[in-house]
């Protein structure tokens, strides 16, 4: 008999997991990443302190678990899980048995593909790994728990250790081995290790770590030169060396070097330090050796406990976020007395901030990319959004042709429905969708325009307004432009202030941006407005919309509701 995953139910799915753990020394396991619920075999709870095999709240209750200094490997290898950067799972790590002690395991698994209702389902198993040195079969270099022995060895004789680390990691072998197969991949593996060998000879000792990883370490106090140099005599053996390939199939290496003197810290905080950089190395482009760097270590560490406290508050119903607002000026019409001391605020554009303690309230520049990077973008998108729109169903019982614009990240757009969540929250605020303008940021889209063209198109046909945000910042399609359903082009702030500082090219492309909007039947706001000096240089192009700093600074809903938001009543009477 033979099952068909993609047809299972989730149900199915733990009925076959029951059977098959009986007939197996490893658990074998599900986790519902979409739903965070885990099912394992129930012979678990014999070793570690396990509720039961099915787990709901699944990955806060795995962190109780998982040592304490593995749970941040761990919670960013879920991460890239749960949102689709990846789909394969693999680690080594340690559990917590129920005498409290570290337990190293190897965790692997993979992602169902296409499962059901787009579920991320990961499937795979649990083994209790041997804590003495093993050969890895296919290099033939010591593992991780060697590796772990010898600097637990030498640190405990001399309390210290001086020399450094080399990590090695393998850039493109995933997709090696999804178009040349398992067994090339293995090959190159093989003889990197073959490598690493030769060239660590009398320097240093190469262990295997899992997957594509190696680890060069050297602990009779070489420095990060000697580090430097084996990682290109490591290339340059490479290279050399006839690995029996195809000439078409090509790799690359990617490293990372943390060097120390005299150095009391324990293994775990070192590799953390050399993943850091490897990681680097990686996002640079790859290819390439990146040594330890400590003062972007501890921004790198500072991101890390923002994701963890961003996290936490998300769990926590969202506390700690909240919406300010800053105000949006009619250009034609700026105040509604003959005094001039009324300005005529049509709108405001709703901004994310976030506070936690230890930090105080933090922009969004220090957050937001955190949110995206991880997919947490997605939840809390909904929220701005529910938020926004309730907001602004209050505010329009007082004005009702007040309109509060929201802005959606590129991220948020690409990882979620977000057509459905822009309904939804409709339907619970009940807020005309006349009244909402949601911005798009142009340069998003810079590789689809055509895709920019239908979101547009559907969000109008939901009855609401679109504004593409920071218009002019970079490249930008002129060619979707007269298809795009957006009622309004913002100027960025830096944009606007180019040409308020006496750039006579910028001067020339506002008019013309400002001259081809009106054409298309587009309103034109200029954001960064700082004084009444670049309201006077900037009238004479006609802007509809003023917005920046000489109006109001970002608040929050009371003071905006006392300072800015002009109810009817009184408006008839400035406007007679």
């Amino acid at each position: 008999m033979s099952y068909d995953l993609e047809n299972l139910n989730l149900k199915q799915l733990e009925g076959i997991i029951h059977i098959l753990n009986q007939c197996s020394d490893s658990f074998i396991y599900i986790f519902n990443l979409t739903d965070d619920v885990y099912y394992i075999s129930a012979a678990v709870k014999n070793t570690f302190n396990f509720s039961g095999e099915r787990i709901e709240n699944a990955t806060h209750e795995l962190m109780k678990i998982v040592f304490e200094e593995d749970r941040s490997i761990l919670m960013a290898d879920l991460d890239a899980l749960r949102t689709g950067l990846k789909a394969e799972h693999n680690l080594e790590y340690r559990w917590t048995n129920k005498l409290g002690k570290p337990v190293w395991i190897s965790c692997r698994g993979r992602i169902v593909p296409n499962f059901a209702n787009e579920k991320r389902i990961l499937i795979g198993t649990v083994s209790i790994t041997e804590e003495e040195d093993r050969a890895d079969l296919l290099t033939g270099l010591s593992t991780e728990a060697q590796l772990r022995t010898d600097f637990a060895n030498f640190w405990t004789k001399n309390q210290c250790v001086s020399g450094f680390l080399l990590k090695v990691d393998i850039d493109n072998i995933r997709t090696i081995n999804e178009q040349y197969g398992v067994l090339t991949g293995d090959a190159i593996i093989s003889k990197i290790g073959d490598c690493c060998r030769k060239v660590c000879s009398g320097i240093a000792k190469a262990y295997k770590l899992a997957s594509d990883e190696f680890i060069c370490m050297n602990l009779t106090g070489k420095s990060a030169p000697i580090a430097q140099k084996l990682f290109e005599d490591l290339r340059r053996e490479i290279s050399e060396t006839d690995n029996g390939l195809d000439y078409d199939v090509m790799f690359t290496i990617s490293g990372g070097a943390v060097a120390f003197m005299k150095e009391s810290s324990q293994l775990d905080a070192l590799l953390k330090k050399v993943n850091y950089t490897v990681s680097v190395a990686k996002n640079g482009g790859g290819n390439r050796l990146v040594t330890f760097n400590a003062g972007d270590y501890s921004k790198h560490l500072r991101n890390l406990d923002f994701q963890e406290k961003l996290r936490e508050s998300i769990r926590n119903n969202f506390s700690g976020f909240e919406l300010f607002y800053q105000p949006i000026v009619d250009a034609q019409k700026m105040y509604l007395d003959k005094e001039n001391t009324v300005l005529n605020v049509i709108g405001a554009e709703a901004l994310l901030r976030w506070s936690c303690p230890g930090y105080g309230m933090l922009s969004p520049d220090d957050f937001v990319p955190i949110l995206e990077r991880t997919g947490m973008i997605v939840s809390v998108g909904r929220w701005i959004l529910r938020t926004a729109f309730a907001q602004c169903k209050e505010w329009c019982r007082v004005q009702k042709k007040f309109r509060l614009s929201v802005n959606l990240s590129y991220v948020q757009v690409m990882r979620s429905d977000i057509l459905r969540d822009v309904e939804t929250a409709l339907l619970i605020s009940d807020v005309n969708p006349g009244n909402i303008t949601l911005e798009l940021t142009e340069s998003g889209f810079i590789d689809n325009g055509i895709q920019l063209q239908k979101l547009t198109e559907s969000l109008s046909a939901l009855g609401l307004n679109v504004d593409i945000d920071d218009f002019g910042t970079g490249y930008s399609n002129l060619r979707y432009l007269q298809y795009l359903k957006a009622n309004t082009l913002k100027l960025d702030y830096s944009f606007v202030q180019k040409a308020i500082g006496g750039n006579e090219g910028d001067r020339k492309i506002i008019k013309h941006i400002t001259e081809m909007a009106h054409e298309l039947n587009m309103k034109i706001c200029m954001e960064g407005i700082e004084s009444s000096d670049d309201i006077q240089k900037l009238t004479a192009y006609a802007p509809d919309k003023f917005q920046g700093f000489y109006f109001g600074r970002p608040c929050s809903k009371i003071d905006f509701r006392e300072h800015h938001l002009r109810p009817d009543a009184r408006r008839d009477v400035y406007e007679k």
